[in-house]
């Protein structure tokens, strides 16, 4: 069984980040363990939820870790509280060797989430630079890039994206809210050379968590030796269905629940 690391928030209520990731990874087969970065009474999409940093926990904990001779085949890394965790990450990776999924988790839609800042930015991008594979949104990938984000970009535009992302030395990346014709959504990336695009029709009903189900899969197919394409299509299938089979919009999140026994089943 393959043993995965997730290093995430715990938002305690509202589905996305470890309350998601968990699930979806051990569903798909994976021993799961998890290193929270933070945790909080609730995701952001609630009014003001507590927090907690953990980042003087990151080290400590990894260090008990290694008395145990813990491994892992896979790492992947979403939301950081502050800019320092960026850096206990780092040593948490030089600790643990593995096949490294970095979610650069700062904003959507065009906009920094209110708690990022320019210092964030860049420890983010920093550890961007340790990452195999890495899965921004557009707006993620114009601010770790510098490009403009744009409201009606063109394939050329979700193109300098990707190329500059790859310039962070990743072997892959998956670029996640890409727009297309009529409305329509989905990915692009690229990996071993290949360029790819996915587009499906957009869901009306809104719901946070959504690129955390998209992530968590997208690991988890790899573990079952997917190669990067064929894992982000799985996931983003994953998404798909879930959305479609939610009944509305609610900051509790998408009912991925239901579409677990699917999941496992395209394994």
């Amino acid at each position: 069984m393959k043993h995965v690391l997730s290093v995430q928030d715990l938002s305690c209520t509202g589905r996305c980040s470890l309350t998601v990731a968990l699930p979806i990874l051990s569903a798909m087969g994976c021993r799961c363990t998890v290193l929270p970065t933070a945790v909080l009474s609730s995701h952001t999409g609630f009014s003001k939820p507590y927090r907690r940093s953990m980042t003087q926990d990151l080290v400590p904990t990894a260090a008990h870790w290694q008395q145990l001779r813990l491994q892992f085949d896979a790492i992947g890394i979403g939301y950081l509280a502050d800019p320092e965790q960026a850096e206990a990450v780092e040593q948490v990776l030089e600790r643990f060797p593995a096949l490294t999924v970095v979610d650069p988790v700062m904003g959507d839609h065009g906009r920094l989430y209110s708690s990022i800042t320019p210092d964030q930015i860049q420890a983010m991008a920093k550890l961007c630079r340790r990452g195999d594979i890495l899965l921004p949104n557009v707006t993620e990938a114009a601010y770790l890039t510098g490009l403009p984000y744009k409201e009606q970009p063109d394939r050329g535009y979700f193109r300098e994206l990707t190329a500059g992302m790859l310039e962070f030395g990743a072997q892959a990346v998956v670029i996640t809210g890409v727009s297309g014709k009529s409305g329509s959504i989905g990915f692009c990336g690229s990996a071993d050379g290949e360029e790819f695009f996915y587009q499906t029709a957009c869901v009306n009903n809104q719901f946070h968590g959504t690129g955390d189900m998209f992530a968590a899969a997208l690991l988890g197919a790899m573990m079952a030796e997917r190669n990067v394409k064929e894992a982000a299509a799985l996931a983003a299938g994953f998404v798909e269905r879930t959305l479609a089979a939610s009944p509305a919009s609610t900051p509790h999140g998408a009912e991925f629940e239901k579409q677990l026994p699917w999941l496992w089943q395209q394994l």
